[in-house]
């Protein structure tokens, strides 16, 4: 017959339960169902959704792959004079499994390839030479690069870099010349041409190379020469940016062409205050709306840019512009020279921005017509709750 021991369950050692069901976690024991729950947790916080927004990992190559190495991506060429051409070769080696392949080499700023080896080994050095003609820059320190593109995964655009100082061979009063009067009257420029260097030299012809303007002569003197140039009338108001090619033979050798920027500007008879668009922004506009009312106004002053050139009429009025938004009063301020056109906003409106043209006129004809456009913001009010 049994006794009531032999039926009791046998009782584990409590070394046993603590090792197999508890952890230690910061100096504290945490039973198996604290483990699970965490688990479970970290299961809910990653789902399909959340690794979908991830941004999948890039490809890796297949195989051997080419490793490219330059140990020098700029060259400094010291100091040239204006006019030389710049050659130096860029040495690429691979230190990859595989080929190395020069794709392209192209141009992004005067910096020009004129050879490079196509196919590297591995294990082997090729070369990429670039060049720099230096004949467009009248000095400074120019900075120069080319993009190279590879077939290496890892790598597969190079920048390269070309600077250096390059010393002017002819000196000028002003860096950009400018020919400068009103559109109506022809305009001339006369400046003097030094030469910046020892180095024997002689300017031997010049032109303009777009045409906006005409060479008048150039004309030796006891050291260096003299240059007049010449802008004819035109219909048209603005600005001309064009290029003086200038002709240079240095020391009997070849000759040279050296560009000099030459901007021609055609002037309107009447100044216009503010120069651009007349804009009001919805911080100007705010008060047409808000629980204290103020005038919304801007000025634009008309003037005559010489006392000789007086304005014979002066009318002005808002067209294509929503009904009633604009106000528009001319004061005169000097008969004929000076005249204030003030525009005034003088309603809200539905939409956040409205247009209209400020036309104003000086005499007869179309040629005497001026122009401004006028844009008025305002702030969409949000309808009322019903």
């Amino acid at each position: 017959m049994s006794s009531r021991a032999d039926l009791a369950p046998p009782i584990q050692p409590e070394c046993a339960s603590s090792t197999a069901n508890r952890v230690p976690i910061g100096g504290r024991s945490r039973s198996r169902h604290s483990i699970w729950s965490v688990s479970i947790l970290l299961l809910l916080l990653w789902s399909p959704t959340a690794a979908q927004q991830q941004d999948p990992p890039a490809p890796l190559p297949i195989g051997p792959a080419p490793v490219i190495h330059l140990g020098v991506t700029e060259h400094d060429w010291g100091k040239v004079l204006q006019g030389a051409l710049v050659k130096h070769s860029f040495q690429v080696e691979n230190h990859g499994q595989a080929p190395l392949r020069i794709l392209k080499v192209t141009s992004t700023c005067g910096c020009t390839s004129t050879r490079f080896d196509q196919v590297i080994e591995v294990g082997a050095v090729g070369i990429i030479e670039l060049q720099v003609d230096t004949t467009d820059f009248s000095g400074g320190r120019p900075r120069k690069n080319a993009l190279v593109k590879t077939n290496d995964p890892e790598s597969p655009e190079v920048q390269l870099w070309m600077t250096g100082l390059v010393d002017p061979l002819l000196q000028f009063e002003k860096k950009v010349l400018k020919l400068e009067g009103l559109s109506f009257e022809s305009k001339n420029l006369t400046t003097t041409i030094l030469p910046a260097t020892e180095i024997p030299l002689q300017v031997t012809r010049a032109r303009s190379r777009n045409g906006s303007f005409s060479v008048v002569s150039i004309d030796p003197l006891e050291k260096g020469w003299r240059l007049t140039l010449h802008a004819g009338p035109s219909e048209t108001m603005g600005s001309l940016r064009d290029d003086l090619e200038l002709f240079v033979q240095v020391d009997e050798g070849k000759e040279l062409q050296i560009p000099v920027p030459v901007v021609v500007i055609h002037q309107d008879r009447v100044q216009l205050i503010p120069n651009g668009n007349v804009v009001f922004y919805r911080r100007h506009t705010a008060p047409l709306d808000g629980p204290v009312r103020r005038e919304v106004k801007q000025e634009v002053q008309v003037r005559s840019v010489r006392d000789d050139l007086p304005i014979e009429i002066l009318s002005a009025q808002i067209i294509d512009a929503p009904e009633g938004l604009f106000g528009l009063t001319i004061t005169e301020v000097l008969p004929g020279h000076h005249y204030k056109l003030r525009i005034d906003v003088l309603k809200t409106h539905p939409l956040s921005q409205a247009k209209g043209t400020l036309r104003i006129r000086l005499g007869e004809g179309e040629d005497q017509v001026r122009e401004k456009a006028i844009i008025a913001q305002f702030r969409l009010r949000k309808p009322d709750s019903p």
